[in-house]
Formats: C-alpha cells, sequence, structure tokens
C-alpha cells in the first residue's frame, strides 16, 4: 500500500492538533509549539494556517486516491470485486493513518480549501462515483441518484474513521478492526445493492 509523503514536523503537528481541537480552535503559536519551533520559522516554510491546511488536505487527500485507485486498478468483471477492494483499501488507510483521516473527513468542505484542494477531494469522489455508476449500469447497484449512494457509502466511512480515531486517543493505539470492517462493508453493500421501497 502506498504511503503518505512525510510530513515536515509542522504538518505533522499541526495535522494533530487539527483533528484534536478543529482547525478554527488551532492557532499558529500552538502549532509551533507543539512542532518546537519558532513562529518565524513557520513563516519561512508556511504563508498562514490556510497554507499549512492546504498542504496537508491536498497531500493526505493525494495518498487516499492514490490508495484507492491502485486498488480499482485491477479490472475486475464485477462491481461487487471493485466495491470490495475500494472498501478494503479504506479500511487499511484508516487503520494506519486515522489521525490524518479524522483531519480529512474533519475539514472536506472546509472554506479555506484552495483550488488544489478541492481538485485532489473531487478526484476522490469522481473515483467512488464512477464505481457506483458502472455497478448501476451493470445492473448490479440499484438505480438510483448516485449522491444519495455516494452519502450512504461516505457517511459509513466517516462514521469508521471516527470510531478508530478515537479509539486511537482513548487507548492509545489502533487494534484490529477487520470484523468491524467485515460487517460494515457487508451492510454498505446489501444497502447499495437491495432495493425495498417503504417511503415515497
Amino acid at each position: 500500500m502506498a504511503s503518505i509523503p512525510v510530513p515536515s514536523p509542522i504538518i505533522e503537528q499541526a495535522v494533530k492538533l487539527f483533528a484534536e481541537r478543529g482547525y478554527a480552535e488551532t492557532n499558529l503559536p500552538s502549532i509551533a509549539k507543539a512542532a518546537k519551533v519558532a513562529v518565524g520559522t513557520i513563516y519561512r516554510h508556511f504563508k498562514s494556517k490556510e497554507d499549512i491546511l492546504n498542504t496537508a488536505f491536498t497531500d493526505i487527500m493525494n495518498f487516499f486516491h492514490n490508495s484507492l485507485a491502485e486498488a480499482a486498478d485491477c479490472d475486475p468483471d464485477d462491481p461487487e470485486t471493485m466495491f470490495g477492494r475500494l472498501f478494503d483499501a479504506a479500511t487499511a488507510s484508516m487503520e494506519q493513518y486515522p489521525t490524518e483521516l479524522h483531519f480529512i473527513q474533519q475539514n472536506i468542505f472546509n472554506e479555506a480549501l484552495n483550488a488544489e484542494s478541492r481538485a485532489a477531494r473531487g478526484r476522490v469522489i469522481t473515483l467512488i462515483n464512477n464505481m457506483l455508476m458502472d455497478g448501476q449500469e451493470r445492473g448490479v447497484i440499484v438505480k438510483a441518484d448516485v449522491r444519495t449512494q455516494l452519502a450512504i457509502l461516505y457517511g459509513s466511512i466517516v462514521s469508521m474513521i471516527d470510531i478508530v480515531w478515537a479509539q486511537q486517543q482513548i487507548e492509545g493505539h489502533v487494534s484490529n478492526q477487520k470484523a468491524l470492517a467485515a460487517d460494515l462493508k457487508n451492510q454498505v453493500w446489501n444497502g447499495l445493492t437491495s432495493e425495498r421501497r417503504v417511503f415515497n
């Protein structure tokens, strides 16, 4: 599996603080203190807190996209295989980088994201959308507005990111999540492929 580029101490500590406190509640002096550098040193590398956010967001989102794209690069004959590979890749990323992905999901629609960050976000969304639309075209995934299916899939992954990140914060490590991930994968797949209308 691909790995996130080794971040500078400034980026590494900023991501941790953004994940723990939130972007709005984190200031440059606190990042400097955590990174054990002077505030002036930060300004030699970054224009602003917003610049730090976008550098971290783009690097991590590009890593996540590349992990998913690598999993998807198998030209499977069936959407179920594609879904399984993508879901497994997302789960592996969560277990390896819970803080980084918690930071991403907190800032996925942050107004401070620049064009490069939004483009990185868009590549991930497009990759997942393509998988869903291919499944619909093949008659495996229920015909529906792909945005609703993206919400189901994204919401499930976000919930799991929060569970894994919280466990890391409380217990100091991430335990094996295979059983949880397998159950969630089956629940989501069933939701995408089984149609039983109740509401109109």
